[in-house]
Order: structure tokens, then C-alpha cells, then sequence
């Protein structure tokens, strides 16, 4: 009796492993086809993410034997004034970026969307054209627009006698190329996304609005608006998004300068790593991209609590 109570167990196991094979085994074919998204996403992503989290409790230099340190990395980070002005500047950047990236966006689809508007396909490709064009080839071009003496910007205001600004030089005046880079870059595909939301409003209710008698700006704030509001959120998660890993903009610009007051986490990140400020650090690198990662997942839920809060409201 005794052997038969232990035999049962196994021959339930052998039974479930059977049943798990016939019910999998017809379908093969169909996981062949969907399986090299899931090895590509094993080989790109999940074993550099594993392997990054890994090494931020290591401290290693690229190219010398691993050492484990523990938590010494993540405490080194949140002691380092550097990272604290990173942050800093970040949430700079999205108290002004993020209202910008969600307003102008807003104002050209509004405008886009105007049946009265001549040439509309034509100032939409003009909107759009950001977006197909290379960042770097447009950040040099920023660059000489707010270059010194001899910029082309200051060589506009000095026609009418301003300037010249050290536009790159000065802490505050450096953030105007960083922020206008950035909203010119994201401006074509959100307002093609709000063009979009707005396209996909049931005409009927502006109709029955304007026989109610109502006007432009209560069909706008009244009807336009909350039918928008699903779009208005994904804008700001992802404009929150990108705004907090901000990189080639200000590599290509001010490297981070003036006195580190344009230096992003992501910035900060990729010097720490390849040592540009002295030997690379590669455990710091991936411990402060764990904290950037964490910091923005924080942004975006408390976003996305406050507005589903309102719209329960």
C-alpha cells in the first residue's frame, strides 16, 4: 500500500506532462513563426537588462576582472552632488517641456483640423518634417544658430541692436537651444497624433452643438477637449517619457555645460560609463540608469493616478 501511494504521485506527473505535450504539440508551427520575437527579445533586451542589474552591484571598468560591491554603487549615486544636479535638471526640463509638448502640439492640430485652412497637406508635411529628419544633423545646425559672437542668431540681432547673447556660455540663456532643439524635434508626430484624435470626433457633435447655439470656444472647451482627453494623457506620459531621457540634444549642443546646468541623467550616465571624467565606471553607470528607470516609472504613475482621478470625477 505504501508503494502504491508513493508510485501515484509520479505517474500523476508523468500523466500531466502527456496531457501538457498533447495539448502544445498540434500548435508548433505557430510558435515557430512567433518565436524569433521572443529569441530577439531574449538576446536584445531581457539578457542586457538581466546582465546590467547585475553589474550595478559590481564595480568594473570594462575591461579588469568584476568585483562585488554590493548596495556601494546605488549609495555612491545618491551621495554624488552631480546626480542630485542631474535630477535637478531634469524636472526643470519637464516643468517646461512637458506643458510646451502638450500645448503647441494641440494649437497646430487645432489649426491642421480647420476645414477654412488652404494648403493643409502641405503645412502638414512642413509640421511633420522634424520627425524624418536626423537629430544630429539638426543639432549642429542648432548649434551654430546659438554659437557665440558669431552666430547666426546673434548675427540677426545685432541688425536691430541686441546682443550678442552667450547663448551657450550662460547657465540660464543655455537652456533655450536645449528646450527649442527638443520641441522642435517632438513637434510633428504629436500633432499628427492629436490630428488624429481630433479626425476621429463624431461630426455629429459639433453639428448638434452649433444648433444648440452654442460657440466656438464652448464646442472647443466643452466637447474638443474632454473627447481629447485620452489623447492629452498618452502625450503627456510619453512627452514625460522622453523629456527624462534626454541625451542627444544635449551632447550634440553643450555637452552638458555650462557648469553642468544642461547635464541630464542619461547624459551623466553614458560620461560615468565611458570614463570621459576619468576611469569608466560602469557598475555607477548601471546603477543610475536603475534609478533614472525608477524615477521615471514614479513620474508616469502618479500621472497616470491623478488623471484617472479626474476622470472618475
Amino acid at each position: 500500500m505504501e508503494g502504491t501511494a508513493l508510485a501515484l504521485p509520479a505517474s500523476s506527473r508523468d500523466q500531466e506532462r502527456k496531457r501538457w505535450w498533447r495539448k502544445y504539440t498540434p500548435y508548433w508551427q505557430e510558435y515557430l513563426f512567433i518565436s524569433p520575437f521572443f529569441i530577439l527579445f531574449a538576446v536584445f533586451f531581457a539578457y542586457p537588462l538581466i546582465w546590467a542589474l547585475i553589474l550595478s552591484f559590481q564595480r568594473w571598468d570594462g575591461v579588469t576582472e568584476a568585483r562585488w560591491v554590493g548596495l556601494d554603487n546605488y549609495r555612491f549615486i545618491l551621495k554624488d552632488p552631480l546626480t542630485r544636479q542631474t535630477f535637478y535638471n531634469a524636472f526643470r526640463f519637464l516643468l517646461i517641456l512637458v506643458p510646451l509638448g502638450m500645448f503647441l502640439p494641440l494649437l497646430f492640430g487645432v489649426l491642421l483640423n480647420t476645414a477654412a485652412l488652404r494648403f493643409r497637406s502641405g503645412f502638414r508635411t512642413i509640421i511633420f518634417l522634424p520627425t524624418v529628419t536626423s537629430m544630429v544633423g539638426v543639432g549642429i545646425v542648432w548649434k551654430l544658430l546659438f554659437s557665440g559672437r558669431n552666430g547666426w542668431l546673434n548675427a540677426i540681432l545685432a541688425k536691430i541692436g541686441l546682443g550678442p547673447y552667450d547663448w551657450l556660455g550662460d547657465p540660464w540663456l543655455a537652456q533655450t537651444p536645449i528646450v527649442t532643439l527638443t520641441v522642435w524635434g517632438s513637434l510633428g508626430f504629436a500633432t499628427l497624433v492629436v490630428l488624429g484624435g481630433l479626425q476621429a470626433i463624431d461630426i455629429d457633435i459639433y453639428d448638434a452643438a452649433r444648433i444648440d447655439g452654442a460657440s466656438s470656444w464652448n464646442v472647443f472647451w466643452k466637447i474638443t477637449l474632454p473627447l481629447m482627453r485620452p489623447v492629452m494623457i498618452f502625450m503627456l506620459i510619453t512627452s514625460s517619457i522622453g523629456v527624462m531621457n534626454i541625451f542627444s540634444q544635449v551632447y550634440i549642443v553643450t555637452q552638458g555645460g555650462p557648469a553642468n546646468e544642461t547635464m541630464t541623467p542619461l547624459m551623466y550616465i553614458y560620461r560615468v560609463g565611458i570614463g570621459s571624467a576619468g576611469g569608466a565606471r560602469i557598475g555607477d553607470s548601471s546603477a543610475m540608469a536603475f534609478l533614472l528607470s525608477f524615477v521615471t516609472f514614479v513620474i508616469v504613475m502618479v500621472q497616470f493616478i491623478i488623471t484617472r482621478r479626474r476622470e472618475r470625477d
